[in-house]
């Protein structure tokens, strides 16, 4: 079979980017005797990191069937549709991770993933003009592809119920953690990232994106309400790209008085954070919503204790392995952090559930029941 698949979603930060990787470099090893063709950007190095990181792995024997279509535009532009009429796509197959699918693409088969899909239920999420562009963008996207894969139950059920998709049109393909994710002895490779990022015997560690939905605000003020002993013992550390709203995060740590416990590490490389992980005491993931929370799974692959959020698909994904909290509520978030640093780190109990918990989330899994999409959707079954 001839297969497409767009690694142009990779540029973007957060769960996508490690979706794209983790498959596209799976799927071939897995299913060797495939055409793979696929579409990147020269210009972004994060794709090229996963060609070359696929290149590496893959046999030479096998590299032949790897083929590479360059695309001058990024997704999320207007170029990107336009950029697509000028191809012809003789695969059998073409999956597009985001639910941007360029308008231009014709006469092939497409599956799509859908991550999440708060743009269209946050209304404070972005402006109604371009909620309504997400919307129309997303309909025609779920209506022109065969199949639809959603990373959570979750997520089915919001594409059931706000784009009107049959549901038995989606098949529900849960993320993975990588293999790298898991409990490292390597006393000398702690070390030498503790030293590397400044970082102190017991921390409480967040990784993503620092967007409104990710709730960070709360968060901080959550933390403040610690007592000031415990926040001198478990500074908290965050690892993720800075942007606009980091400013405004770092002038709430200082309001709250909580700056010099605060530590912003900016973008960290992804072979780092399996280390970044163990190192910590607890992982948080205080999110109003997430379409699947990779940050929990990863955490409780590396035996880490995990406080995080009752909300979107985050409970079906962590299951009983973690302690939860309510996001609107800061009372309700001090009180799981406080219960979390007493009771759940360096607890043996707590940590072989989470490795058990996380193993059901292997890449191998992930690609197996994709590859399924894929071929009922060469079979046009619903």
């Amino acid at each position: 079979m001839k297969i497409s698949f767009d690694l142009r979603f990779a540029h973007l930060p957060g769960g996508g980017r490690v979706y794209v990787r983790r498959l596209i470099t799976t799927l071939p090893l897995e299913y060797p005797d495939n055409h793979w063709v696929l579409y990147h950007n020269r210009w972004c190095p994060h794709q090229q990191e996963i060609i070359r990181g696929l290149y590496s792995l893959v046999p030479p024997e096998c590299q032949g069937n790897i083929e590479l279509r360059s695309v001058r535009a990024p997704i999320l532009s207007l170029r990107h549709h336009i950029e697509f009429l000028r191809f012809q796509d003789t695969s059998e197959l073409y999956h597009y991770p985001h639910f941007d699918l360029p308008l231009g693409l014709r006469r092939v088969p497409i599956v799509i993933t859908l991550h999440d899909l708060y743009p269209l239920s946050d209304s404070g999420y972005c402006s109604a003009v371009k909620r309504a562009y997400f919307y129309r963008l997303t309909r025609q996207a779920v209506r022109r592809a065969k199949r639809v894969i959603a990373i959570s139950e979750y997520t089915k059920n919001e594409a059931v119920r706000l784009l009107e998709v049959p549901a038995e049109k989606i098949a529900v393909v849960p993320q993975s953690h990588d293999p790298a994710h898991h409990p490292i002895d390597d006393t000398d490779l702690l070390s030498r990232i503790r030293e590397k990022y400044n970082l102190s015997e017991h921390f409480i560690f967040y990784t993503g994106n620092h967007k409104p939905h990710k709730n960070l605000v709360r968060l901080f003020n959550s933390y403040a309400r610690l007592p000031g002993e415990l926040r001198k013992a478990y500074p908290l550390i965050l690892a993720g790209k800075l942007s606009p709203q980091t400013n405004q995060l770092v002038s709430r740590a200082a309001e709250l008085g909580i700056k010099k416990n605060v530590t912003f590490l900016g973008w960290v490389a992804a072979d780092d954070l399996p280390a970044l992980y163990n190192l910590a005491s607890l992982v948080v993931l205080p999110s109003l919503y997430e379409g699947f929370g990779c940050a929990a799974v990863e955490a409780m692959a590396c035996g880490t204790a995990v406080a995080c959020s009752n909300g979107g698909a985050i409970p079906e994904v962590a299951g009983t392995t973690v302690r939860f909290f309510d996001p609107y509520s800061e009372e309700d978030m001090t009180a799981a952090l406080a219960m979390s640093l007493a009771n759940d780190v360096d607890n043996p109990q707590v940590r072989e559930a989470g490795i058990r918990r996380a193993e059901q989330f292997s890449i191998y899994k992930t690609a197996r029941l994709t590859y399924k999409v894929y071929q009922e959707a060469m079979k046009n079954e619903l």
